[in-house]
Parts: structure tokens; C-alpha cells; sequence
């Protein structure tokens, strides 16, 4: 669930908003009529926003509250699903406006209990409870109080535990990854020293039958001059001499031969993995999808879009801060492969700033400019070949406000099919 929502920007929120609403106001409804609905829609708005908008939320849980003093309603049971969303925006959002809806639903909490002992008539029950003096409206108070204060506390610290200790378990799986892609590479190194140690002393005993075979040579020159018969045994020797020779130079040929292979194997789509979680390790918050029935590609077009990717990836981090989230998307289908990165560099360049140097007007001209400028390089040029190679085409644009997208699109890569077995 942690991965969905964090995958999506405002489905989760929307679905979860919506849930909130339809199921929370229509019980308060039932309850407490129309006023009971509208403090429960106020609170429900609040699960909207506790990501892209947090702030928005903690006005909404204020309000929500405001507006429960204010028409004189009960304690809803929006207002005790509230924890609920202390929960999900300590996981899920961001770590100081977390605190912040905490403490505002905290405040929000002490200050509906204080109304609801306090400014109600006595001998009221609701909820189970009946007060019938002023020292069973401080103990409902302090009770009240308290299970506010721990229960929201306690939201906030299982969501923090959760999500990191879903973050751990990510972890561990890439470290996983990262070492296994490190043991394969060890092992492809010890094979190749193996092969390098084989083909040493194979080339050692081809200079040992070529120096026998000079040998061999001149003793049969010389002896030709002197006996025939002599002549053409030590010929014989020498052909035989000479053959061996041939197959241990095929042999050293064939194991020279193995491990260049071995070690040119290209990159394939799989390797980006571990791009993502290098990428993850130095800062840039980075994900993978694939959409649709995945196709195993030749090598030679895994490695083509693997470059275009790295490429594109190498140019968000020349340009992009710290901190800059890094979507890569394919999306299989029958009529061929899209590829997308995109990065939201801008959106963060623009939100770490203390102060907005530009003016309305200023904004729209830039982002206007993002619009109508061409995107232009070398290494624009170089993907756009490589993707042409293969029947594809590259496009770049800018996102204004937001930052730079890359589009690969290979119409025929069904062409390139990999056979199965090979």
C-alpha cells in the first residue's frame, strides 16, 4: 500500500478523501443531522490535502473544530478518525507539517473536550457518558484530554515506525541487489583471471613447440644435404609438432575469445535497478515502473535504451537539486514501447527557495519560455540517434513549473524480440 501511494500524487488522497467523506459524514449525518455532516465534511477535506497541501490540512482540522463549537455539535466521529489521519500523514507525508497536523489535531482534540465539559448542560448523556457535577466535568476533561493527547501521539509514532521500517525493508531488499549485482561482477573477474591464468600458460607451451619447431626446422634443412630418409622423419616430426601447436593456439584463441564476451556483456533494462538505487543513495528519489506485458529485447536494443536512459538521468542530475524526484516509466504495449523520464527539479529548485525573486509577471514569461523553447545538445542528439537505430524517436521538453520530460518512443520494437532459448 506504502508503494502505491507513494507512486501516485493525488489518487491516494482523492480515494482516501472520498472514503472519509462518504463513510464519515454519513454517520455523523445519522447522528447529529446537517450540522453533524458539515463539521464531518470539514474534517473528511482535511485527508485531501495532508501531502501536497498540508498546511490546508491543519487549517481544516482548526476549522472542522471551529465549526463543531460553533453549531453546537457533539463530539463526531470525524473528529476521533482524525487520529487516522495523524497516522497516515506521519508515514506518508512530510515529516514537519506531520508534526504540525499532530499538533493541530492535538489542540483541536483538548479544545472540544474543554467545550464538551464545560460549555454543555449537565446531566447530558452522549456517547455512554453522563456528568452530573463540576468535579465529573474536570475528570471528563482530563480523561478526554489525555486519550486525545495518547492517542494521536500514538498514531504518530506507529506511522513513523511503519514507514521506516518499510524504508528499511526497501533497503535491505536494494542492498540485496547492489550485492548481488557486486558478486556477479566479482565472479565474472575471478572467471576471467582464471581464464587469463589458462591462456598464460597455454601461450607459455605455444613458445615452447615454436621454439622446438625452428629447432626441428633447421635440423631438417641441414639434414637434407646429408640423408633424405633423415630429413623427412624429422619433417614428420615437425608436422605433428606443428599441429599440436595449432590446437593449443585455438584453444588460447577460444579462451581470449570467451572472455572479451564475458566482459563486454552489455547493461540490460534489469541493470537500471541499480541506477535507481544509486541514484536513491545520492539523494534523488527515484522510481521504476513498467506498464503492460514486458518484452525481452535483443542486447543490443536493451543496451540502446538502458544508454538513453543514463544519459537522460546523468543530464537531470548536471541540472536538478538535491531531492528531486525522477520517474522512470515504461509502458509495453502492442504497438511498440514508451519510454518517460521525467523530474520535477524546477518544483523543488522553486520550493527550497527562502524568498521568490520573480514577480507574477516574471513567472508566466519563464514558464511561457519552458513552453516554446527547443531543447538542443549534444546529448539530445546522441539519444535521438540511438533511438533511431531502432525505428524510435526522442522528444524533450520542458513542464513549466514543474521540470524536464523525455519521451522515447520505439513504434516496431517487436521486431526486436529476443527468440526464447537464445
Amino acid at each position: 500500500m506504502f508503494q502505491w501511494i507513494q507512486s501516485k500524487k493525488w489518487l491516494p488522497d482523492v480515494t482516501i478523501g472520498g472514503l472519509a467523506a462518504i463513510v464519515l459524514g454519513l454517520i455523523d449525518y445519522l447522528n447529529q443531522g446537517a450540522n453533524g455532516l458539515i463539521v464531518s465534511l470539514l474534517f473528511a477535506a482535511a485527508f485531501l490535502f495532508f501531502r501536497e497541501f498540508s498546511y490546508l490540512a491543519v487549517v481544516l482540522i482548526a476549522g472542522g473544530a471551529a465549526a463543531q463549537i460553533l453549531l453546537g455539535v457533539h463530539p463526531t466521529v470525524a473528529g476521533f478518525a482524525i487520529s487516522v489521519l495523524v497516522f497516515i500523514a506521519s508515514a506518508l507525508g512530510k515529516r514537519l507539517w506531520s508534526l504540525a497536523i499532530l499538533a493541530a489535531s492535538v489542540f483541536a482534540g483538548v479544545v472540544l473536550a474543554w467545550q464538551a465539559a464545560f460549555n454543555s448542560s449537565l446531566i447530558t448523556q452522549f456517547y455512554g457518558i453522563t456528568v452530573y457535577n463540576n468535579d465529573g466535568r474536570w475528570w471528563g476533561f482530563a480523561f478526554a484530554a489525555v486519550s486525545i493527547c495518547g492517542l494521536n501521539g500514538f498514531a504518530w509514532l506507529l506511522g513513523a515506525f511503519l514507514i521506516e521500517f518499510y524504508k528499511e525493508r526497501v533497503a535491505s531488499k536494494e542492498r540485496d541487489l547492489v550485492q548481488s549485482h557486486n558478486l556477479r561482477t566479482a565472479l565474472e573477474m575471478a572467471e576471467q583471471n582464471e581464464r587469463f591464468q589458462i591462456a598464460s600458460d597455454i601461450n607459455e607451451a605455444v613458445l615452447e613447440r615454436v621454439s622446438a619447431m625452428l629447432t626441428l626446422a633447421d635440423g631438417a634443412r641441414y639434414a637434407s644435404r646429408l640423408d633424405q630418409a633423415i630429413a623427412g622423419r624429422t619433417l614428420d616430426r615437425l608436422v605433428e609438432l606443428i599441429r599440436d601447436t595449432h590446437q593449443e593456439l585455438r584453444r588460447l584463441y577460444d579462451m581470449l575469445n570467451r572472455s572479451v564476451q564475458v566482459a563486454a556483456a552489455p547493461p540490460d533494462l534489469n541493470d537500471l535497478l541499480v541506477l535507481a538505487v544509486q541514484l536513491r543513495e545520492s539523494g534523488y528519489q527515484t522510481k521504476i515502473s513498467h506498464q503492460g506485458k514486458r518484452i525481452k529485447l535483443i542486447p543490443s536494443a536493451e543496451l540502446n535504451i538502458y544508454r538513453i536512459v543514463f544519459d537522460a538521468v546523468e543530464n537531470i542530475k548536471k541540472h536538478a537539486p538535491i531531492g528531486t524526484a525522477i520517474d522512470i516509466d515504461f509502458i509495453w504495449s502492442e504497438h511498440g514501447l514508451q519510454v518517460l523520464v521525467k523530474d520535477n527539479g524546477n518544483e523543488v529548485l522553486r520550493q527550497s527557495q527562502v524568498t521568490l525573486d520573480l514577480t507574477g509577471q516574471e513567472e508566466a514569461e519563464a514558464d511561457l519560455e519552458a513552453l516554446t523553447q527547443e531543447v538542443t545538445g549534444a546529448g539530445i542528439t546522441g539519444m535521438r540517434e540511438r533511438a533511431e537505430l531502432f525505428g524510435g524517436n526522442i522528444e524533450a521538453h520542458f513542464v513549466p513549473g514543474v521540470g524536464f520530460t523525455l519521451n522515447a518512443i520505439f513504434p516496431g520494437v517487436e521486431e526486436f524480440r529476443q527468440e526464447e532459448g537464445r
